[in-house]
């Protein structure tokens, strides 16, 4: 072989080898989709978020002054955990604020003999059988209170793309949807007149005139203000018929052992029987499953928001991912003999398999642990060994939930959000993947609520909901995100209200008239001293000096 021959054969093996290298190099490196998530992962928590529980209540260490800013996901965890503590299926739900024919508030002028009494709820619990019809409660305070039924929306979404690219929407049109409100949010939506569209209606009116007549001084006594200790934790639930039907129980154990009732025996959920309203007067108790949470504290001014999964629910991670610094850790990376990104688990991708070799999202499949790597840390573990959380061998009762179940060990948290945007100006999000099913890549849960909010009508005044007029490849909306905007509050250059910002209540689409203009949807009227807030302080009844302790 000649000198020429071997330096060529030398060449060429160099060339393939750098060929090869690169191609290695170009398979490691993040793809798209990866890159994007960059901004989704950030580490939200730092070292020193680490709660206890002394005396009844989450402490913090020294130096976080506002856990619910610092600490976001170690404080959505300890609220998880403190709704649990406090019985939060117990606390009231939309339809005991805003109640089915409303009366009137008591203590204004023109009050009628048959009106509602806020000032019941100063005065110490049990406060009777049962409340009476018309005005809102708390349900707790009432030794015989009304059972809680759940409106079962139509399957309207039963596609079989859907099935396959997006079973989370799929099951969000079977769900049943409780939001339950606990008591200090209910006072505060009963005191202040806000549980019936008269009072909203009114509010909007009064701000519009003080602002005319007196801007730009603000009258803080007619803005919507929840107290910090309020608390929003809307529920997801399915049926145990639909399941079985998606797979998502089984009726045997691994070892072909009867579970009863069908569980889920490696990652258990917790139940509660509802009574199901299919019907008007047709009630049906049904045994249901806790498939997803979305909760809001009123720890910070535009609430402290944050998600919650079961570990088993399909997609859970996809479109965004899942970030969560303190109370799982997942795999994340190794580089140069150092872990990185423990706090997030990506989407899944996979090559588009034709000719462009796109990398695409991999939705509708579950998050195993084995994938994800995910494991409890010590930190979470202790604090719920302190709360009793977890702490049993099984559900007491499987109708109805217990803070001892274990099953609360098999629900992650999904994200955790404080702000519209990040300090590099990136909207940010955060999305469950069945109350957010086909819209979890656009979805805010800050910016969607912070629409919500009353016309002259007490009506909301922004249409939608959140939704955008721009569609998904799916077809469906997507939904606001990132910073409101002006106008959507006031005509564009002016101080002239479109909306009354309801601070972030989307629960007085419930509201109803207490009297009611034929079927029109209004009030007769929304005028008047029985309605003008705001609503002069109410006397305690009966004389009693303090509140209920606040749960």
């Amino acid at each position: 072989m000649s000198d020429r021959t071997i330096v060529r054969s030398l060449l060429t093996a160099a060339a393939i080898l750098a060929a090869g290298q690169a191609a290695q190099a170009q398979v490691s490196a993040p793809n798209q989709i990866q890159k994007a998530m960059y901004f989704l992962a950030d580490r939200r928590d730092g070292p020193d978020c680490r709660p206890g529980f002394t005396d009844g209540s989450p402490t913090w260490p020294e130096g976080i002054g506002n856990p619910a800013m610092s600490c976001p996901d170690a404080f959505g965890w300890t609220s998880f955990l403190s709704a649990i503590d406090q019985q939060f299926w117990t606390w009231g739900t939309d339809q005991t604020i805003w109640v089915a024919d409303p009366k009137p508030l008591c203590g204004r002028e023109g009050s009628p003999e048959d009106c509602c009494d806020p000032a019941v709820l100063a005065e110490t619990p049990p406060l009777g059988e049962a409340p009476m019809a018309g005005c809102p409660y708390y349900p707790p305070d009432w030794s015989n209170p009304p059972p809680v039924t759940s409106a079962r929306p139509a399957s309207s979404h039963s596609h079989d793309f859907l099935d396959r690219l997006d079973p989370a929407r799929v099951l969000r049109q079977e769900e049943a949807e409780i939001v339950y409100r606990n008591r200090p949010f209910i006072r505060y939506s009963f005191e202040q007149n806000l549980y019936n569209k008269e009072g909203l209606g009114a509010r909007f009116t009064a701000m519009q005139d003080w602002i005319s007549a007196n801007a730009p001084y603000r009258n803080d006594a007619l803005a919507v203000d929840y107290p910090p200790d309020a608390v929003m934790f809307k529920v997801d639930y399915l049926s145990q018929s639909e399941m079985l039907q998606k797979g998502l129980i089984q009726r045997t154990d691994g070892s072909g052992q009867t579970l009863d009732p069908p569980n889920d025996p490696t990652a258990p959920y917790v139940t509660l029987l509802i009574e199901e309203t299919l019907a008007p007067g047709d009630e049906e108790p049904e045994l249901y499953y806790l498939v997803g949470i979305t909760a809001a504290s009123k720890a910070i001014p535009n609430w402290h928001w944050y998600a919650i999964e079961h570990v088993g629910n399909l997609g859970r991670c996809d479109f965004i991912g899942c970030n969560d610094s303190f109370g799982f850790s997942a795999a994340g990376v190794t580089v140069d003999g150092r872990s990185y990104g423990q706090n997030f688990i990506p989407p899944k991708t996979e090559n588009s398999e034709d000719s462009t070799a796109d990398i695409v999202f991999d939705p509708g499949t579950a998050y195993t642990v084995e994938q994800t790597g995910e494991v409890i840390t010590p930190e979470l573990d202790a604090l719920m060994q302190a709360m009793g959380i977890a702490t049993g061998s099984g559900p007491a009762d499987p109708n109805v939930p217990s803070a001892a179940d274990p099953a609360w060990r098999s629900y992650r948290l999904k994200a955790s959000q404080t702000e519209f945007v990040t300090a590099s100006g990136m909207p940010t999000h955060n999305g469950q993947s069945i109350t957010e099913g086909g819209f979890v890549d656009s979805a805010s849960c800050m910016t969607c609520h912070a629409q919500a909010g009353p016309d002259a009508l007490g009506n909301p005044g922004i249409p939608g909901i959140g939704a955008r007029s721009d569609l998904n490849i799916f077809g469906l909306n997507q939904t606001v995100n990132g910073a409101p905007e002006p106008e959507w509050f006031f005509a564009g250059g002016t101080n002239t209200m479109r909306s009354l910002q309801m601070d972030f209540v989307w629960g007085m689409l419930n509201a109803t008239c207490i009297a009611p203009e034929g079927m029109t949807g209004n009030c007769r009227s929304y005028a008047g001293p029985l309605f003008a807030p705001p609503m002069s302080p109410v006397p305690t009844a009966g004389g009693a000096a303090g509140a209920a302790p606040a749960q």
